[in-house]
């Protein structure tokens, strides 16, 4: 687990609801640090957040307007974030899979930087112990059906990562299917 935690920051810059909740079971388990978890957690998701957000002020309109599935739903996006920008922030957290467009909108819109840091941080931290802690109570789950876990342990690593991996080629498939589809479609 020398690595769990790069992992961790890594995984929760892409997407992060599943590397939280698995952080957080392996720090029941005991191969992690919940406080780093949580810790990294933030780290990765900020800085994944603030990417997508500044690639959508300085790239903005030429990043939307290559995808026909982020064109076509600009408009919509657009209002929605207009009005409710801080609570969109928080609402994407739980929309696997669309954090990084809605991120790439919310920098097209005129919201401003520092307004976005104060409160993308907030919304971070509340989210990071949320699952870390939703992922550590999960783990008391596992011990009740399995008492001794270290004869499993690299077991449950493999296909916890053998299923984030096919999650990611799962999703990447999904948007360059969604790209292709005619308007409206």
């Amino acid at each position: 687990m020398q690595y769990g935690y790069i992992g961790v920051a890594i995984g929760t810059f892409i997407e992060g609801e599943a590397t939280l909740l698995f952080g957080g079971i392996l720090s029941k388990l005991g191969y992690l640090n919940l406080p780093k978890v949580i810790a990294y957690g933030c780290t990765g998701t900020f800085l994944g957040d603030c990417t997508f957000f500044l690639l959508g002020k300085l790239l903005g309109r030429t990043v939307v307007d290559r995808f026909e599935m982020l064109r076509s739903r600009t408009p919509l996006a657009d209002s929605i974030i207009r009005r409710h920008g801080p609570l969109v922030l928080f609402a994407m957290r739980f929309l696997a899979g669309f954090r990084s467009i809605i991120l790439l909108l919310l920098g097209c819109t005129n919201m401003s930087v520092a307004r976005f840091i104060i409160t993308d941080l907030f919304m971070v931290v509340l989210w990071a112990v949320l699952l870390s802690f939703l992922g550590f109570t999960f783990g008391n789950v596992i011990f009740i059906f399995v008492n001794d876990v270290k004869p499993y342990d690299k077991l449950i690593v493999a296909l916890a990562a053998g299923g984030a991996f096919l999650i990611i080629l799962l999703y990447r498939n999904f948007v360059r299917r969604k790209e292709r589809e005619p308007h409206g479609g």
